[in-house]
């Protein structure tokens, strides 16, 4: 068991479970339905090779002086807990149960346990298996990472590990600590970009809280294959990314509906900057601010000129740690809204091929719910080329009503259709109608 202090960006983190603790904590997790012969030991015997491969799902946290710090436990793997519903009454009902207390739950930092893995059986040829891990100790990569792996040892022959990794998250915590006292030039940058940005003011269908909650629902919107296939014509004849231009139809939205020319959004950036950390489970995923500039009542196009360069400066800036640009900001503390941005943006990729089959099992998602969220909107669209795109926005049920979100989107789809039918349009001319 060793101590090791936490990476800037789990500084930043365990700043936001502590400030705004909610009634669940971030949870990541696997959630596969898993139908065929199960081998429970096998199955048993790979999670604990993954857990034991990576620093990361071995470590809690403890108290010294008052400051957190990490503690490595030894590669002893994890124990698969079995449940066992066959043969009860309508058990797919009760494992949904099971997963979602599982999954939206309030974690303590320091007694954990932070990471677990269970089986429910549903039948004997029918299991899902549920791994979960805090949000502090991984990021959404991290997921691919156990899952791929996962599978590879459980279709290895008999005594085959997987190579040890050549470096584990510690060392990225010491590279990025390196990278940032070598850089100051960095923090100047983002305190360039940053200084001054007022909080986004939504207005609320109901008093916004005093304290910041996690209680939170999911809406999604599809849109067709038409408007994706524009987004992208669109995107290569402004010089911009598919990311960029459906960033700035959500700023067009946000402005419309909060009457600000000036605020931040928040947009999670990968962070595995060098190749011997894409296959370490950690949190490496930072989060970049991306100032708003609506000022001037810009065309379009003239608004997806100024979002390429604001988002080509943060990407050649995303290793820098939010947090510590937080700590040189120095905003107000209102513990009713989170600093900075209180709406995340992210564009998703990860509708890769599935590989269902695993030898004679057949694996698909178990899906459940959705996680919690701490920020008043978090817009998520996945990209699905010419089957469309889909729009999910996870938002706080404390502010928000159902139908407030649904406008959002149905309004977010039509300022994406006017931006690509009419780039050099001017925001002016795309006020909603009123009355």
């Amino acid at each position: 068991m060793r101590l090791l202090p936490l990476s800037a960006l789990q500084q930043r983190f365990w700043h936001l479970c502590t400030a705004y603790p909610g009634d669940a904590s971030p949870i990541l997790f696997l959630t596969w339905r898993i139908r065929g012969p199960l081998d429970l030991d096998r199955w048993q015997t790979a999670v604990s090779a993954v857990v034991d491969r990576h620093e990361s799902l071995r470590t809690g946290f403890a108290l010294r002086d008052g400051e957190p710090v990490q503690v490595v436990g030894p590669p002893t793997g994890i124990t698969t807990e079995l449940i066992d519903l066959s043969g009860q009454r309508d058990p797919d009902e009760q494992a949904q149960r099971v997963v979602s207390g599982r999954t939206h739950r309030l974690l303590d930092l320091i007694t954990g346990p932070l990471v677990e893995s269970c089986l429910v059986r549903l039948a004997a040829d029918h299991h899902v298996w549920c791994f979960t891990m805090h949000h502090l100790l991984a990021d959404g990569a991290s997921l691919r990472i156990v899952g791929h792996e996962v599978r590879d040892c459980y279709a290895a022959p008999s005594g085959t590990a997987l190579p040890p990794l050549q470096t584990q998250y510690g060392d990225f915590a010491r590279w990025q600590r390196e990278q940032e006292e070598s850089d100051a030039s960095q923090l100047a940058y983002w305190r360039e970009q940053l200084i001054g940005v007022p909080p986004l003011d939504l207005p609320t269908d109901r008093p916004r809280p005093p304290h910041k909650g996690t209680a939170s629902s999911e809406l999604i919107h599809r849109m067709d294959g038409e408007l994706a296939t524009a987004v992208i014509g669109l995107s290569r004849a402004a010089r911009c990314t598919p990311f960029m231009v459906l960033l700035a139809a959500l700023q067009v939205l946000l402005r419309e509906h909060s009457g600000q020319d000036d605020f931040a959004i928040g947009s999670p950036a990968g962070g595995r900057v060098r190749a011997e950390f894409e296959p370490v489970v950690g949190l490496f995923a930072n989060t970049l601010a991306l100032r708003t500039d609506l000022t001037g009542d810009p065309t379009l196009r003239e608004l997806l000129a100024r979002t390429r360069k604001t988002v080509i400066g943060a990407l050649q800036r995303q290793t820098f740690p939010f947090g510590r640009i937080v700590a040189a900001l120095g905003p107000p503390r209102d513990p009713s809204r989170t600093q900075v941005f209180q709406v995340i943006f992210s564009m998703r990729n990860d509708n890769e091929a599935k590989q269902p089959q695993l030898g004679p099992l057949l694996i698909n998602d178990f899906p459940h719910g959705h996680p919690k969220v701490l920020h008043d909107l978090v817009f998520d669209i996945w990209r699905l080329d010419s089957h469309g795109l889909r729009a999910g926005i996870r938002y706080d049920t404390a502010l928000f009503a159902h139908d407030t979100i649904l406008a959002l989107a149905r309004r977010y789809e039509q300022i994406l259709s006017a931006a690509v039918t009419d780039p050099d349009a001017r925001l002016s001319a795309l006020a909603p109608p009123r009355g």
